[in-house]
């Protein structure tokens, strides 16, 4: 039943139907101590980058979830705020969500979603180690080998530097992904893109983040979705295709016109923006 609620909660947002969302947030809030509420709450912010209302929404779901002896599931909440630290750029807000949720479950949501977390923020030495752990306990697992492994595996890759063979080796990992994108919260997509860029193939970089514009539902409030339209515009620089990055410039912007200011991803896409061409 709360899966259909969910459901009902993500159309309502991204068709911007206010009303429909609070009607939704109001079923929550009266039958499940308020913590999904808060949840699906800090997934439509951080979609728009407001990155404070996110992590208090997140930090409000959890605490709600610890009260009602819930910890496999404030696990999911801090590490799922955990990656969306780690994309925009905070990473010391990551490494403390990535500590809180673990400290909270080692479990199968919290696991890859912390290491990937880490990944992300270069701490290959951190994220190594659970990503073993998750090798160790699920061995037949298809989501936990064929979409959070390669991807965790890509996202260290794409931390070491600037060296071309390290976003090949990532673009490669994630091929095994490929299958099941469609449960994979765009983040093999997101990723492979990003590769591209590091590789100066504008072509194939454009062409991973058109697949999560082409393709929302699979991930109606993930922060990806929005931050595709910057891989894009990056992407179409790469061609050449001045006016077709400009449009995907000013369309990231517009979408995120209410993100905190201060977010490092955010004060990158405006220099590039404003960048002579």
């Amino acid at each position: 039943m709360t899966g259909f609620h969910f459901y009902l909660y993500q159309i309502a947002f991204v068709s911007g139907d206010a009303a429909g969302m609070r009607e939704q947030l109001d079923w929550a809030n009266e039958r499940l101590n308020g913590h999904v509420a808060f949840d699906w709450q800090s997934g439509a912010a951080a979609f728009a980058g407001q990155r404070r209302r996110a992590a208090e929404s997140a930090r409000r779901a959890i605490d709600l979830a610890m009260r009602g002896d819930t910890k496999e599931v404030a696990a999911r909440y801090a590490t799922e705020q955990a990656t969306r630290s780690a994309v925009f750029g905070d990473c010391r807000q990551a490494k403390s969500d990535t500590t809180q949720g673990l400290k909270l479950a080692r479990s199968r949501a919290a696991l890859p979603r912390a290491a990937l977390a880490l990944a992300l923020c270069g701490e290959a030495n951190r994220a190594r180690p659970l990503r073993d752990e998750l090798i160790k306990l699920y061995p037949e697992d298809t989501i936990i080998n064929s979409v959070w492994l390669p991807t965790i595996q890509a996202a260290m890759n794409l931390q070491r530097g600037v060296s071309g063979d390290a976003a090949a080796q990532a673009v490669e990992q994630l091929q095994i992904a490929s299958r099941y994108e469609s449960a994979a919260e765009f983040w093999p997509q997101y990723l492979r893109g990003q590769a591209y860029l590091k590789l100066k193939r504008g072509a194939e970089a454009s062409a991973e983040f058109q697949k999560i514009l082409d393709h929302r539902g699979y991930a109606p409030l993930s922060p990806l979705y929005p931050l595709a339209r910057l891989g894009l515009a990056r992407a179409a620089a790469l061609t050449g295709e001045t006016a077709k990055s400009r449009k995907a410039y000013e369309d990231f912007l517009a979408a995120w016109k209410e993100a905190d200011a201060d977010l490092p991803i955010l004060i990158a896409a405006k220099k590039d923006y404003e960048r002579p061409k």
